[in-house]
C-alpha cells in the first residue's frame, strides 16, 4: 500500500502528472523545474553510459571518479569556497558537518532550534555532547540559555535551518552570530531551501543577508533548486578534508552517477543563468502579495513558500481535495513545525506564469 493516494506519474513542472491527469502544481521543491530540464536528463544519460549506474564503492576506495571531482569543483566554485564535499543525501549533510566538527574540537555543547529539521536532530545527536533546545527563532530564549548552560571555556554550537521548510521562515543568522560571539561559538546552518534561491549568487541565507564569518558553516542538498540529488558541504580546505576522512561519507557507497550529473548541469545552468532567480523571487512575492489579499497571513520574503493554517484538519484538507477537483496541486501537510492540525502550503515555482497563480488564488478566493 502506497504511502500517499497521490501517485506523481511525471517530472515535476508547473504542470505535472498525477493520478494520470494534468494539474496545476503548486508542491514540492522543484523551485526551477529543472528536475525535466532537456540537458539535465541529457547529462543523466549520458553519464549512465560513461560510469554505469555507480561506482559500488567508497571514495576512500575506488569510489571517486572524474565526474565527481569535477561536480565538487563547480560546487565550489558556485559557492566561492575553496572545497566542496558532495555527499550520497542530503539529509546526511549536517551530521556529516557537525562530527567534523566535534573531532576539530571546536564545539562543547549544542543549542538547537526547537523546529529544526529532522536530519539537524540526529546530527545533534549523534556527536553525544549536551543539547539544549530553544524555542523556534527566538533569540531572546536562546539569549538565557546561553548564559545560563555555557561554563567558563566552552564553546556553544548553535544548530538551525536557514529557511525552515514549512512556512519559509529565515533563520535570524546575524542575531545569532551576535549572541555567540562572546562565548567564541560557531553556527552550523543547514540551508537545504536557501542554496541556489536566495542571494545575489544563490548562495543561501548569508548570501542574501550579506553575511561572511569564518564561523558559519553550511550544507545542503542539490535535490530542491538545482534539479539534481545528493547532499553539498562547501566550505575551506581544511573544514571539507575532515568531511572527505569521515564515517558519514565513508560509510556508504557514492551516489549514482545520474545523481552527480544532474547535480554538475543544474549548478551550470544555474551559474550561467542569473535571471531564474529573479523571475523566482518575482512569483514569490506576486503569490505572497495575492495571498495576503485574501487575508490570509503569509511573509513578505522571496522564499517561494507560503503556508497558513485555517480551521481544523478536516477543513484544510477538504480545500485541498476541492482544489484537486479545479485541476490544482497543493499540500496539506504535516510535518514539524506545522501545528496538530498541519497547514495547507503553496510552493511557487520559476516557470509557474502569472495567470497560474492568478487562476489559483481566484479558486482559492472561491472557496474561502
Amino acid at each position: 500500500m502506497p504511502a500517499s493516494k497521490y501517485i506523481m506519474d511525471s517530472a515535476p513542472d508547473a504542470i505535472t502528472r498525477i493520478n494520470g491527469e494534468d494539474y496545476l502544481y503548486f508542491g514540492g521543491t522543484s523551485y526551477y523545474s529543472l528536475h525535466k530540464h532537456p540537458s539535465v536528463l541529457e547529462a543523466a544519460g549520458n553519464a549512465l553510459k560513461d560510469y554505469g549506474m555507480l561506482s559500488a564503492t567508497t571514495r576512500l576506495g575506488y569510489g571517486t571518479t572524474e565526474l565527481l571531482e569535477t561536480l565538487e569543483e563547480k560546487a565550489s566554485g558556485f559557492f566561492g569556497t575553496e572545497d566542496t564535499a558532495y555527499l550520497a543525501s542530503g539529509f546526511l549533510s549536517s551530521m556529516a558537518g557537525v562530527q567534523a566538527l566535534q573531532i576539530q574540537e571546536d564545539f562543547d555543547l549544542i543549542f538547537l532550534d526547537e523546529l529544526s529539521h529532522y536530519s539537524n536532530q540526529d546530527a545533534a545527536s549523534s556527536v553525544e555532547k549536551p543539547v539544549y533546545i530553544f524555542d523556534h527563532r527566538d533569540f531572546e530564549e536562546l539569549k538565557t540559555k546561553l548564559k545560563e548552560f555555557v561554563k567558563p571555556g566552552q564553546k556553544p554550537l548553535l544548530i538551525s535551518d536557514g529557511v525552515f521548510p514549512v512556512f519559509g521562515e529565515i533563520a535570524p543568522v546575524k542575531i545569532y552570530l551576535e549572541l555567540l560571539e562572546p562565548y567564541n561559538g560557531i553556527l552550523w546552518i543547514d540551508d537545504a531551501h536557501g542554496m541556489g534561491v536566495l542571494g545575489t549568487h544563490g548562495r543561501g541565507v548569508s548570501d542574501l543577508l550579506d553575511i561572511q564569518s569564518d564561523r558559519i558553516y553550511t550544507g545542503g542538498t542539490l535535490s530542491k533548486a538545482f534539479g539534481g540529488f545528493g547532499g553539498i558541504i562547501p566550505g575551506t580546505r581544511k573544514f571539507i578534508s575532515e568531511i572527505k576522512k569521515g564515517a558519514v561519507m565513508n560509510g556508504a557507497n557514492m551516489a549514482p552517477s545520474t545523481a552527480l550529473a544532474a547535480s554538475l548541469e543544474g549548478i551550470n545552468i544555474l551559474r550561467s543563468e542569473p535571471g531564474r532567480k529573479e523571475k523566482l523571487w518575482a512569483n514569490a512575492r506576486y503569490l505572497k502579495q495575492g495571498l495576503r489579499n485574501l487575508g490570509i497571513p503569509v511573509n513578505n520574503t522571496e522564499v517561494p513558500i507560503a503556508a497558513w493554517e485555517t480551521g481544523d484538519r478536516k477543513h484544510m484538507e477538504n480545500i485541498r481535495e476541492k482544489l484537486m477537483d479545479r485541476g490544482i496541486a497543493i499540500q496539506f501537510m504535516t510535518y514539524i513545525g506545522a501545528g496538530a492540525e498541519g497547514v495547507l502550503r503553496i510552493v511557487v515555482f520559476e516557470n509557474h506564469s502569472t495567470e497560474q497563480i492568478d487562476f489559483l488564488l481566484s479558486e482559492l478566493k472561491s472557496l474561502l
